[in-house]
């Protein structure tokens, strides 16, 4: 039993996941959280067309991404910067990457339940963000994904933990690598 736990400690210490301290801040976990929501907009937004209420689901998803460009462009930029530290090479490329793999988990969320429920549960999301204040933004996508799994590992596992006061997080990586993750890969396949 105790080779097994040792084993189990070097894999995990070893890890290329980890290496080089290779995990989220608070700031790029709140990018990643932050571009899991718009990622999801979109997808409503093109599967249902229209709110509950018949509001255009396509000026609303454009009018919050236009209230919110600096913020997203922000959350672009640090996780950009996160890839070509720790990955070298375009981070463009990556971001991209992670942008298609974010709108494919809610597509095939859409599929798994059928386009009408997916509608019927979801629609009035993207109307009650571009209602929001941008404030709110980031406390409101760190909400709704903190069970959500990240593409990286989260260097403090307590930052997964989502609360009003979460508006702003330190921006220094806490040094212990921790939390569930689903990796990049090149090409675009996890």
């Amino acid at each position: 039993m105790k080779k097994r736990v040792a084993i189990l400690i070097l894999a995990l210490i070893s890890s290329p996941a980890f290496a080089g301290g290779r995990c989220y801040s608070a700031q790029e976990l709140q990018a990643e959280q932050l571009l899991r929501l718009h990622s999801e907009l979109m997808v409503i937004t093109v599967t249902c067309k229209q709110s509950s209420t018949g509001r255009d689901l396509v000026r609303a998803y454009t009018g919050f991404t236009r209230r919110n460009i600096k913020q997203l462009k922000n959350a672009e930029q640090a996780l950009i910067g996160f890839y070509e530290k720790f990955y070298g090479g375009n981070g463009v490329s990556r971001l991209d990457t992670l942008r298609t793999k974010l709108a494919n988990e809610f597509g095939q969320e859409s599929a798994n339940v059928s386009a009408p429920t997916f509608c019927a549960q979801r629609r009035d999301k993207v109307i009650a963000m571009y209602d929001s204040p941008p404030k709110s933004l980031r406390v409101a996508s760190m909400e709704a994904y903190k069970r959500a799994l990240n593409y990286e590992p989260v260097c403090d596992k307590s930052l997964k933990v989502a609360s009003a006061d979460m508006a702003e997080l330190p921006e220094t990586p806490v040094k212990q690598p921790l939390g569930k993750t689903k990796k990049i890969k090149k090409g675009g396949k996890s």
